[in-house]
Formats: structure tokens, C-alpha cells, sequence
């Protein structure tokens, strides 16, 4: 059995077959074409084969993992790795190969000065992954270790430890029915001028004054998507929640992925204005609008902390799987 440093030209094709034969019993991964697993993993700009190592028997490749660095972290002090690819053929499990593979890439962390790995969704690589008991209904990431896997076990194991729980939300939207709750708040805040509507830039205003708000308030990557969007040469319609025409609140660009499932980036409303009602008003109201404009499901993800969730099971999503952020914190 050796374990050494992933070599590209060598070693490539070999991961990718891995990949597939170690997902194909599950069907909760996607299956790949060299071609596409290459652009997911190896060529992304921040994988660095340094980082990446193999298991083999003779000739025979059984197991890969690699961490990740973020190019823009590199030169910064106290900087973090990530961690969430590690793969073994199941021939070969629980023999310690995975236990030295980890080894390996620990030591690649502390060499280039990392102070502790996490694996959570800004790892640069977030694998997509089909719902259970769904005909292959998606979502395009994985946003940490699906919790109580034998990924999950073998990182405790590792050292590492949960830091939070995010859980994963799913409706098919042909079961989707606004609330008749929320109907009624809509209207009551209609009265108070304090519509739901599609962004309409020659009735609406105060877009900048609302990204700038939400900066203050630490989302800077909900006003980053509106200012982006808008400068697109077709912006994606979007719905806002609107205060006698200025912009109160927002849903993210809505439409429809190829696999159908309809696009949700979050839904954000101005501090001022919350609670009563628009933050629920807005997403319900975005269900509708992705069932009427041919989205036939919907999934996303959200902290366990995130009282919003509320909002989702009360508009009828379920939780599908549930994943931990995990830490592992290296020592000097």
C-alpha cells in the first residue's frame, strides 16, 4: 500500500473512475465524464496538486482526498484550509487509509501555514447532490458533511469538531399553495402601502440606498447579487418588497435552472421594516412565481440558528438532509 502526492498526468483519469464507482450505489452524487470532473476539481483555480494525495495497491488507485486553500487567503495571516473530498474504494475501508491520507493533507496544511481546517460551503468545491427518493431533483451544493455518514464519523475521529447544523429545505412546487395566512397579512400591509411586486425600475427606487443597507448589516453578498444582476444586459426579474415604491426588501434573481429547479439566492428585508410580515410575504410570493413560470421544485439550504426556516416549513418545504460545519483546529 503506498500513499504519495496526486500527480495529474498519472493519476487524473484514475480519481474521476474512483469517484464514479464509489457513488454509483448511493445515487446521491452525480456521476461524471472525465471532462466534467476535471472542471470541478483540477481545474479549479484553487486546487493545488501539492495538496492532493492518492492511495494505491500495486498499480491500482483506491483512494483520493486533497484540501483546498482560497487563492486570496494564501498570503494572509491565521488563514484556514478546507477539507470535505476524501474518497476510498469500499474494498478497502477501514484499514487506516483514510486515517493517513488525512495525515498527509494535515501536514500540507500546517507547511503552508493554515491554523485550522473547516469544511462548510466556502470550501471553493461544494459537489452537487440529488434528493433522496426524488427523480434526480437537485441542488447544485453541498454545503458540509451530511451528518451521520461514515464522512461524518471519520472526521470526529480525525479531531475535528461540529461548529453548526445546516439543514437542506425541498418542496416539488405542483404541492405548492400560497397560505392563506400569509394572503391575509399581504393584503393587511397592502392597506399600509407595503406592496409585494416585481421590480419595476420606472416605478421603484431606492436600490443603491437598500444595498447599502444591507452592507451595513453584514450582507454584503445580497447587495453584490442585486448590483450585479441589474448590470446584466437582461437583468433576471427579481421581487421586491416595496414602501410606497422604495425598495424595503428583495428575493434574488428568479428563474429556472436546466434540472428545473427554481432559483432562490435568499430573501433579505431592510431592518427597519422587519417583522412585520414582508420576509414571509416575499418568499411565498417567490414560490408562486417560480410554479407559474415552469420551476417545478425548489431546494436551499439554511443555518439551524436562521429563524427563517420558520418561514419555510410553514410554507409546506421539508428538510431533506442535514449537515455539520465542522472545524478541526491545528496544533503548533
Amino acid at each position: 500500500m503506498l500513499i504519495r502526492q496526486f500527480n495529474y498526468e498519472t493519476d487524473a483519469v484514475a480519481v474521476n473512475k474512483l469517484w464514479n464507482h464509489v457513488i454509483e450505489k448511493e445515487d446521491f452524487y452525480y456521476h461524471y465524464e472525465f471532462e466534467e470532473f476535471d472542471a470541478m476539481l483540477f481545474k479549479n483555480r484553487h486546487f493545488d496538486a501539492t495538496g492532493a494525495f492518492v492511495a494505491l495497491d500495486g498499480k491500482n488507485l483506491i483512494g483520493f482526498s486533497c484540501g483546498f486553500i482560497r487563492l486570496e487567503d494564501r498570503e494572509k495571516e491565521n488563514h484556514i484550509g478546507y477539507f470535505n473530498q476524501i474518497f476510498i474504494d469500499e474494498a478497502y475501508r477501514r484499514q487506516g487509509i483514510g486515517t493517513k491520507l488525512w495525515n498527509e493533507i494535515k501536514k500540507w496544511f500546517k507547511e503552508k501555514g493554515c491554523v485550522a481546517v473547516r469544511s462548510f460551503y466556502q470550501s471553493p468545491v461544494n459537489w452537487p447532490w440529488y434528493i433522496p427518493g426524488t427523480n434526480h431533483h437537485n441542488h447544485p451544493g453541498t454545503p458540509a458533511i451530511r451528518i451521520n455518514t461514515s464522512e461524518y464519523f471519520f472526521m470526529l475521529a480525525m479531531g475535528f469538531y461540529m461548529q453548526g447544523q445546516i439543514d437542506a429545505f425541498y418542496l416539488p412546487l405542483a404541492q405548492y399553495n400560497m397560505p392563506e395566512k400569509v394572503k391575509a397579512k399581504m393584503a393587511e400591509n397592502a392597506k399600509k402601502g407595503l406592496t409585494i411586486e416585481v421590480y419595476d425600475p420606472s416605478k421603484h427606487f431606492g436600490v443603491e440606498e437598500f444595498c447599502q443597507k444591507t452592507e451595513a448589516t453584514g450582507n454584503t453578498g445580497f447587495a453584490n447579487a442585486i448590483r450585479y444582476n441589474l448590470k446584466r444586459e437582461k437583468p433576471y426579474p427579481f421581487l421586491i418588497a416595496s414602501d410606497h415604491g422604495k425598495m424595503v426588501g428583495w428575493t434574488g434573481p428568479m428563474y429556472t435552472e436546466e434540472s428545473g429547479r427554481g432559483h432562490l439566492d435568499g430573501i433579505c428585508v431592510d431592518p427597519d421594516v422587519r417583522g412585520g410580515g414582508l420576509g414571509r410575504g416575499l418568499f411565498c410570493t417567490l414560490c408562486e412565481y417560480s410554479k407559474e413560470h415552469g420551476s417545478s421544485f425548489m431546494t436551499f439550504f439554511t443555518g439551524l440558528e436562521n429563524p427563517a426556516r420558520y418561514i419555510y416549513l410553514g410554507a409546506g418545504f421539508k428538510i431533506v438532509q442535514s449537515y455539520a460545519i465542522m472545524k478541526h483546529d491545528l496544533e503548533d
